[in-house]
């Protein structure tokens, strides 16, 4: 009994690693369950046995990725001792992972049912937003950063970021840090004299 569960949790994941995969090249759209059954090397039947349909598929993948780079972003984000440091240090991350998870999320592709939306979007927050609005939060409070909404100031860094997250090569031959440095830059400093 044992070894049929090991071998059911296997052939889920390879379905979710498929499918992320898949709809980080192609696109939702671009993949269909069919291709996703086949990269996974089981039968469609076998991808409905675990998801009742696409957008079922679709927000476990999402969350379930969001999830795994939000553990190696809280990471990052400890990373330094100031705000700043910490920052460039988590948005380094975010370029460097490769992360479809807010990709898949913003572009779509399916319909989702409210609760998926909501799980969707609570992952996201959980494990992307939530963070970064931390180190803002903190950097705040030790006089590190100028008092500011950090909810605005997390979602704008995010914004600028999402050009260059998964994006090969980076700009003018950046790094990832060196991307994270700039960007990091431009908004604590400005682009004043």
């Amino acid at each position: 009994m044992e070894k049929r569960r090991g071998d059911r949790s296997s052939t889920r994941e390879r379905v979710l690693q498929a499918a992320d995969r898949l709809w980080s090249a192609s696109g939702v759209r671009g993949a269909s369950l069919e291709d996703i059954a086949r990269a996974a090397q089981v039968t469609k039947p076998t991808v409905y046995y675990y998801f009742s349909d696409k957008s079922a598929l679709f927000t476990e993948v999402v969350c379930s990725v969001l999830e795994e780079h939000g553990a190696g972003l809280k990471t990052a984000a400890r990373r330094g001792g100031r705000a700043r440091e910490r920052l460039v240090s988590a948005l380094a991350y975010l370029v460097g992972a490769r992360c479809s998870g807010p990709r898949l999320l913003r572009e779509g592709g399916v319909s989702l049912t409210v609760d998926q939306t909501s799980q969707a979007r609570s992952a996201f927050f959980r494990h992307f937003f939530a963070p970064l609005q931390q180190i803002l939060d903190e950097g705040v409070a030790a006089g590190e950063l100028r008092q500011l909404d950090t909810a605005f100031a997390t979602q704008a860094l995010l914004n600028l970021l999402d050009p260059w997250t998964g994006r090969d090569p980076l700009p003018g031959g950046r790094s990832p840090q060196q991307l994270a440095s700039d960007l990091v830059g431009l908004v604590v400093d400005g682009i004043g004299v």
